[in-house]
């Protein structure tokens, strides 16, 4: 037993861990040691009786997310949608299992046949699509534990699948003019978009949920309140951000979203078919909308921008998320490696050779 006094009031506390777990009261009503001892036990009593004489839950995993996790989800977070897409899978390998008989072992077959397996749309399955998944499952499971269903999350140990985004797709210059070409028309809609994402780095949600109130257009800023981060931030517009937005002005009328769904009235909330069909028509392959993010970020450093000021235009908490997306472009190792082509002629003129004799003889 461990029990100390503190302070100047000499109150007593008591300390002690359980299966990993830290406990820390105070007992006020404690006079002497010994009180405090027998605080103590009887606390331990009562956290055992808890977890041993609980009767075990005999809630599914159905049960629980559909009827629990997903409206709180709904009601808490922005990206429920997300959480509603990602738990079919889930609920279709764990649904029938009470939320108590779902073992690590269990988890890990789980990971094991989502790894080969194929998405919704019929492509496959990405290991950082496997792990969103899995981050969901062990949010589910902690949820469970908050909500006195389960004692321990079955997910600890299980470790995520290694991620393969080591190379960063972004838009080539030719890819941006053969774009450009063809949001015309039916897709003219998408133009204003496109600039937006690939002169800010904005993330999709971002743009398609502007408001004008955000859109200043004295001090050239767009103010972002609502972001993944959950933390508010100013992206400077340049001018191509500022005559697109102007653009789309023009045709805003009294509506309090700028970007329109012209069918609906209401704003817009997916462009993925769109975009979509304009990557086939402009015959690019292998880019997502999220790539003209990774594209602001890829040029930006390439030109030279502080990784500072790229990391709170892009709203990232840890300056190796940006790290990740400052690869350079094939355009700017270029122009790196000819930088050294002016060091080798002066070396060569000294040693009165060659410029490859004398970088050899370096």
């Amino acid at each position: 037993m461990s029990v100390k006094q503190r302070g100047k009031s000499k109150t007593w506390y008591y300390y002690f861990r359980l299966n990993s777990v830290r406990y820390r009261r105070a007992i006020p009503e404690a006079r002497t040691k010994y009180q405090a001892q027998q605080a103590e036990a009887a606390a331990r009593d009562s956290i055992f009786e808890g977890k041993y004489n609980r009767r075990s839950s005999t809630t599914t995993f159905r049960q629980f997310v559909e009827s629990e996790f997903l409206p709180w989800a709904k009601d808490n977070k922005r990206s429920w949608r997300n959480d509603v897409s990602r738990a079919k899978p889930l609920i279709e390998f764990f649904g029938k299992q009470r939320l108590s008989e779902v073992t690590r072992f269990l988890i890990e077959q789980f990971k094991k046949q989502r790894r080969g397996g194929l998405s919704m749309r019929g492509d496959s399955l990405s290991n950082s699509s496997v792990n969103r998944e899995l981050e969901l499952l062990s949010r589910i499971f902690s949820f469970a534990i908050e909500r006195g269903e389960i004692d321990s999350n079955p997910f600890k140990g299980v470790k995520k699948l290694p991620m393969n985004n080591l190379l960063t797709r972004y838009l080539t210059e030719d890819e941006e003019r053969r774009l450009m070409a063809v949001l015309t028309n039916r897709r003219a809609h998408l133009l204003p978009i496109v600039l937006i994402a690939l002169h800010t780095g904005m993330r999709r949600g971002e743009i398609l949920s502007l408001r004008w109130e955000q859109v200043d257009f004295v001090r050239e800023s767009i103010y972002l309140l609502h972001t993944k981060s959950g933390k508010p931030r100013t992206v400077p517009m340049n001018a191509v951000v500022k005559d697109a937005m102007s653009e789309v002005r023009k045709d805003a009328g009294g509506f309090e979203y700028v970007f329109l769904n012209p069918r609906t009235g209401k704003p817009l909330t997916d462009i993925k078919n769109a975009f979509n069909a304009a990557l086939k028509e402009a015959g690019i392959e292998g880019l997502r909308f999220h790539d003209l993010r990774h594209t602001a970020g890829t040029r930006m450093a390439d030109a030279n921008a502080p990784i500072t000021a790229i990391a709170e235009i892009l709203g990232h908490r840890d300056i190796h998320t940006t790290m990740r997306y400052a690869h350079a472009t094939d355009e700017g190792k270029r122009r790196a490696v000819k930088s050294l082509e002016g060091v080798v002629p002066n070396l060569a003129t000294k040693s009165n050779s060659s410029p490859l004799k004398a970088a050899v003889t370096c």
